[in-house]
C-alpha cells in the first residue's frame, strides 16, 4: 500500500492565501493525471484524501490515495504507489537537468511548472512520502526555482519545420483541444500531436498502434521533438524480416551447380 505523500508549501512563515490554494490544486492534477496516465484512463483509478494539514511555518499538507470501489471490484492492480514514485522521480529530474519520464504526460509536466513558477516568491517546495510523520527528510525532493528552468528548456519551442515523427500512438485526448501522444522511437520521449476534430475515429482506429506522423513539428533547443500539428497519420507496422524459404532464390546460382567447397577450392587454384 502506498505511503502518506507530502507537499511542503515554500519555506516562508506566511504565504499568500491564493498562493497555497494554487499549490494544492496544482499538487492534486499532477497526481490526477498522473494516474490517469499510468491507467490509461481520463478518470484515472484513485482518489485523494488529506490525512495531515500543519502550519509550522510553513504548510504541509498530507495526502492518501486509495483506489475507486469500481476499480478494487473489478480486479485491477493498485497503482497508488506508482504514481507517488513518478511524481516524485520526475520532481527529481526536472530539478536537476530537462528531462522527464515517459509517464510524464504534458498536464501532469504544466502542473509542475505552475509549483516551480512560486518558488521565487515562497521559496523551494518539497515533496516526500513517509509512514513517520510529516517532517521532511534530509532527501526530500525539492521543486526550485531550478525546476521552472528546465521546464522551460525541455518545453520552450525553438525550431518549427516541415517534418515527421514515428513511434506507439497513445492517450487520445479531446478535453481542451484535439491531440493524441506519440512515443517517438528516435528520443523514447512523448510528442503531442494535434489533429483535426473530424479525424478522432481514424486515431481511435491507430490506438496502441506504430503510427508515422508528418505535419508542422516544433522542437526545442536541444533538437528533441515537442509537438506536431498533424497534416497525415499513417499506420507504420515493422516490417518482418524474410524467412529463409522466402529467400531461396533471390540469388542466382553463382557456384554453377557445383558444392561451395567445390567452388571454393577451384577458385584457390586460380
Amino acid at each position: 500500500m502506498a505511503e502518506t505523500i507530502y507537499l511542503r508549501v515554500g519555506t516562508h512563515d506566511e504565504i499568500a492565501l491564493h498562493v497555497f490554494i494554487e499549490a494544492l490544486q496544482n499538487f492534486m492534477y499532477a497526481l490526477k493525471d498522473l494516474d490517469a496516465t499510468l491507467t490509461k484512463n481520463t478518470n484515472g483509478s484513485l482518489v485523494w484524501n488529506v490525512v495531515k494539514l500543519e502550519k509550522n511555518s510553513p504548510p504541509i499538507i498530507g495526502v492518501a490515495p486509495h483506489q475507486k470501489p469500481s476499480y478494487e471490484r473489478a480486479g485491477h492492480p493498485d497503482l497508488s504507489k506508482r504514481v507517488e514514485e513518478e511524481f516524485i522521480v520526475n520532481a527529481r529530474i526536472l530539478a536537476a537537468s530537462a528531462e522527464r519520464s515517459e509517464h510524464l504526460s504534458d498536464a501532469a509536466l504544466k502542473r509542475l511548472e505552475n509549483l516551480a513558477k512560486k518558488t521565487p516568491s515562497i521559496g523551494p517546495m518539497a515533496v516526500y512520502t513517509s509512514n513517520n510523520g510529516s517532517k521532511p527528510p534530509k532527501d526530500a525532493t525539492e521543486i526550485t526555482p531550478q525546476t521552472l528552468e528546465n521546464v522551460k528548456r525541455l518545453t520552450g519551442v525553438k525550431y518549427s519545420a516541415f517534418g515527421s515523427i514515428r513511434g506507439s500512438l497513445d492517450a487520445i485526448s479531446v478535453h481542451k483541444a484535439y491531440e493524441f501522444r506519440v512515443w517517438d522511437e528516435r528520443t523514447h520521449k512523448p510528442v503531442t500531436c494535434k489533429f483535426l476534430p473530424q479525424e478522432i475515429n481514424r486515431v481511435k482506429e491507430l490506438l496502441g498502434a506504430r503510427v508515422t506522423v508528418v505535419g508542422t513539428l516544433t522542437s526545442n533547443s536541444a533538437g528533441n521533438p515537442i509537438s506536431i500539428m498533424a497534416e497525415e497519420v499513417l499506420s507504420t507496422p515493422m516490417r518482418q524480416l524474410p524467412t529463409i524459404q522466402e529467400m531461396s532464390g533471390l540469388v542466382h546460382d553463382f557456384t554453377n551447380g557445383k558444392t561451395l567447397k567445390e567452388y571454393m577450392e577451384e577458385l584457390s587454384d586460380e
